[in-house]
């Protein structure tokens, strides 16, 4: 079995185990480590976010996925976790979470008793690992993205409220071209 097939059966293996691997993961993440699980919002977002990626599994590692796809679709979460308020660090230990869950299972399972030779092990851990390194790396620009737009728009609003504010003073456009 040449690697490329070896990765897409593993994927293939996740993919069908992936309320296995979600509900561990989901265990975890609420109960041990408390991440996001104060609020419904964060809960959903976790769940939504290991149920794309897990039940997803084969197309996020295939090399026949466009770079674009992963990025849009992480750019987007990004942004709208950025909106909703969660912290990027937070989202980021998910992602690394999530993809140690993946390893254990596939430890567990009977799948790593097969006698793979190991390039195979070590093409699938790669293309893994590139999958989350993208994932992780577009959900920060997003992230960044948003927090930047915010941040300009507050800007403005600021700068805005405090011309009036001059103007309401009698302070005259030197001041403003001071401050």
């Amino acid at each position: 079995m040449d690697g490329r097939t070896f990765e897409l059966e593993f994927a293939k293996f996740i993919q069908r185990f992936h309320e296995q691997i979600k509900e561990a993961f989901l265990e975890d993440a609420f109960q041990r480590r408390e991440i996001l699980s104060q609020t419904l919002l964060g809960k959903e977002m976790v769940e939504g976010l290991a149920d794309s990626i897990v039940s997803e599994f084969k197309s996020n590692i295939d090399r026949k996925t466009a770079v674009e796809t992963i990025a849009d679709r992480y750019v987007q979460l990004g942004i709208r976790c950025s909106e909703d308020g969660f912290s990027s660090s937070s989202i980021v230990r998910l992602f690394i979470l999530l993809k140690r869950h993946i390893w254990l299972f596939f430890q567990e399972s009977n799948f790593a008793g097969q006698p793979f030779d190991v390039r195979s092990i070590v093409a699938l851990n790669n293309r893994t690992a590139l999958f989350f390194d993208r994932a992780i790396y577009f959900f920060l620009v997003g992230y960044e993205r948003a927090s930047s737009e915010c941040s300009g728009e507050l800007d403005t609003l600021y700068k805005s409220f405090l011309n009036k504010l001059r103007r309401d003073l009698g302070l005259g456009k030197e001041t403003e071209e001071k401050a």
